[in-house]
């Protein structure tokens, strides 16, 4: 069996609507608690009285917002939308390594948008949608993953930040309680990039400007 406070610190931080809604006051704890009960029983493996996850939800209410960063102590430098993309992922390999570094360098020199992404096991290319043709006959292998109609919406943001948390993890939460598939995700020092379905280019771009925008470009 573990604590009351426990189980519920688990069931809600298991849930991003559930934390979000608990940091910003959205619930009647009441009520809340109600509906938790189940749960909150079923991970301390005991009965548990509604009454004392009332209680155990206003202390956990009280330290999410102390640990959690306001939207308004973050300001956006820029947002940069770029659509009429897609995206394929192939098993890494020596020859696909080889390929996709050949189209990048294509790409680059017809000052088109080439993005590579790689991990311990698979490997990413971001290309304009008018290049696709040149990783088909580049590279035979064939992808485990594609999507066309595809947009990115590019965050950049002061350096200054870089030693605060919080930052990214207010914008991932921001997009995903929108309810958007999130495709593909790459970040650098003072950027990072959302890749979405281009039917909630739209969507993202806005709750990413009512809630920190500064200055926004588009393509």
């Amino acid at each position: 069996m573990i604590r009351i406070s426990e189980a519920l610190r688990e069931t809600i931080k298991g849930n991003p609507f559930l934390e979000f809604g608990v940091h910003y006051g959205l619930f009647n704890l009441t009520q809340l608690a109600r509906y938790l009960q189940p749960m909150v029983e079923a991970r301390a493996k005991k009965d548990v009285q509604v009454s004392a996850i009332t209680m155990n939800l206003s202390r956990l209410q009280q330290d999410l917002r102390a640990a959690t960063p306001a939207p308004e102590r973050f300001e956006i430098e820029n947002v940069t939308i770029h659509s009429g993309l897609s995206t394929v992922s192939y098993a890494r390999s020596p020859e696909v390594h080889a390929g996709l570094h050949h189209v990048y360098d294509r790409i680059h020199r017809a000052n088109g948008f080439c993005c590579l992404s790689q991990g311990l096991h698979e490997i990413t290319a971001i290309v304009e949608s008018r290049f696709r043709p040149w990783l088909a006959k580049r590279i035979r292998q064939k992808p485990v993953y594609s999507h066309d109609n595809l947009a990115s919406v590019g965050v950049q943001f002061d350096d200054r930040y870089a030693e605060i948390p919080g930052m990214l993890y207010m914008l991932l939460q921001r997009v995903t309680l929108q309810n958007v598939n999130l495709i593909e995700i790459i970040s650098t020092y003072t950027e990072i990039v959302f890749y979405v379905d281009e039917r909630d280019t739209q969507t993202v771009f806005d709750t990413l400007f009512q809630s920190f925008l500064v200055r926004s470009t588009g393509r």
